[in-house]
This record gives structure tokens, sequence and C-alpha cells, in this order.
């Protein structure tokens, strides 16, 4: 493990009889950086991040965080990480203050944090955890797994419930702790939540990570549409001859283009004509997943 490494897989694997979790994982996340972990849903990153946890035994290789193995270190691992997990289950009895407190005693020393994140995410810290919607447990959760300040954060699709201003608040969080020189590894299968928080990016499927990419070479890959509406009929011909164009799909004064890459000449194009409006629009993982691999995947698979 290099000095600056804070989580590295070695081969890391796990199978569930004959089904298979995650396989061959290799990975060395550094100090500081924040990781992105795509792919669809059931492609490995939940089994990859509870045998990072220590939840789970792996069926060979190894995981280990801070210099410490993941399963045979997990106690004092869970001192040093902060961790949100799929689909958050809380004690439902307890009120959110005393769930706080619950968690807290786990923990030796202070949580630093605790009052500040409270207040950022508006938590109602009398209430019952069972009252909570799903928005207000995933909060819930954000303080637990950050309040106490830790080295390393592990992130099962953390913004799950959220609305977009928690998002944005969460996002925010998430780039001062970077700042602070945290690790944070990101679980997710929303792509622009990828590209909005991470440095580089693991693409996984099918129980195998299949590429890592920067964020920066990943936006080259991806393909976006973009849709126009002209005020005249256009010749479709001229920006389909365009190198970054791969398809254009024209009705009357309507056309979609699909495009890869930069931009920059497509709207020099698009200047030279009267345009009445103007679409452009995210891509979605099935749209990233065409882009990056030439092929369509079932994101329920």
């Amino acid at each position: 493990m290099t000095d600056n490494a804070t989580i590295v897989c070695e081969d890391l694997t796990k199978f569930y009889g004959d089904t298979r979790g995650i396989e061959g994982l290799n990975l060395t996340i550094g100090r500081g950086e924040i990781f992105g972990f795509l792919g669809p849903n059931c492609a490995g990153k939940t089994t990859t991040i509870r045998q990072l946890m220590g939840m789970l035994r792996p069926t060979r290789g190894s995981a280990s965080i801070l210099g410490l193995d993941s399963w045979r270190d997990a106690v004092e691992i869970k001192l040093r990480v902060g961790n949100i997990p799929g689909g958050v289950r809380l004690y439902g009895k307890l009120r959110v203050g005393e769930h706080l407190d619950y968690i807290d005693r786990f923990r030796p020393g202070a949580a630093p944090l605790r009052p500040e994140l409270i207040e950022r995410f508006g938590l109602d810290v009398h209430k019952k955890v069972k009252s909570l919607s799903s928005g207000n447990i995933q909060k819930v959760a954000i303080v637990l797994a950050v309040m106490h300040d830790p080295e390393i954060l592990i992130l099962d699709e953390p913004t799950s419930g959220l609305d977009p201003l928690m998002q944005q608040e969460f996002y925010s969080l998430l780039e001062e702790l970077r700042q602070k020189g945290r690790t944070i590894f990101l679980s997710s299968h929303i792509l622009s939540e990828v590209e909005r928080v991470c440095d580089r990016v693991g693409i996984v499927r099918d129980g195998a990570l299949v590429d890592t990419q920067s964020i920066e070479d990943l936006k080259k890959k991806k393909l976006r549409h973009m849709d126009v509406l002209f005020r005249e009929r256009v010749d479709a011909a001229e920006f389909e001859a365009l190198p970054m164009v791969t398809k254009v799909e024209a009705s009357n004064n309507r056309m979609r283009i699909t495009v890869q890459g930069d931009v920059a000449a497509l709207v020099k194009q698009l200047a030279r004509h009267d345009v009445e409006d103007l679409t452009f629009t995210q891509p979605s993982l099935e749209d990233f997943f065409l882009g990056f691999y030439g092929e369509e995947v079932d994101l329920d698979q």
C-alpha cells in the first residue's frame, strides 16, 4: 500500500453460493479523494461496501482501510470510518436526539460536527424516528455518519430520499470534507451525482470493475441529447457531418441531435440558424452505458 492510499482492494471477491456479488476487484483510493462507484442496481456496489465495512467476509482476496484489514480489524475500522448503508434502518422507538446519543456512546471522544449538522440538515431532535419521512431518515443517517468527523466516509446511495435542496447541502458538505483531507467512497447509480462531486469513478457491471476514469475523461465519453426547435426547416446533413455528432433525428422544424464529447462546433453550427427553442438534457445512466460500451444495459439487473 502506498503512503497516500487509504482504501485498497486486492482481488476482492464475494460469491453467495453460485451467485457472484463482486469478483476480482483491484482498487486503490488515495487520501483526500472522492471516488465514485458507479453502476446499475445489483452490479456489486453494496456487496463491495459491506466487505469494506467488515459485514461480509470475502470469498477470496482482501480489503483494507487505513492499513487495517476490513474483516480482521473491523471493530477498529468502524471507529475511524463514517458509513451510510443502503436502505437505512433506524430504531423507530427512539427520538432523533436519543438515537444520536446511542450511536455516539459506541465511539470514544467527542462528536464535534453534531450541532452544525443538526442545524444544516434541519433535524428535529425531539421527534420519534418512526414518525420521520424517508428523506428525514436519510438526514439522520448523514448526521450519524459524519458527526464524529471520521477520516474515511463510505456511502451507499447517500442522497436517496433527499429533496433537491438537501442534496445540494450534502454535496457542499462533501466538498468541505474533501478540503479537510477526508477520503470518500461513494456508491451511486446517478450519473449526475457522481459527476458533481467525484474526482474519479470506477465503473462496475455484473459483479466486475470494468474501468476507472477521471471525471474529465468520463465527460468526454458520455452521450447527450440536444433538442432544437428551428424557425425554419433545416437540413439534418450539416449536423450529421460534425465529428462529435453520433445521431440526428429530424421532424419538420424539430431536431434531436445526439452528441459525444466537446459541443463547441455544434454550438457554432446552431448559431448559423434562427433557433426558437433549445434543450440540452443530461444523459441517463442508460445513455452513459450506451456511449461508453456501445450497448444498452438493463439497470434492474
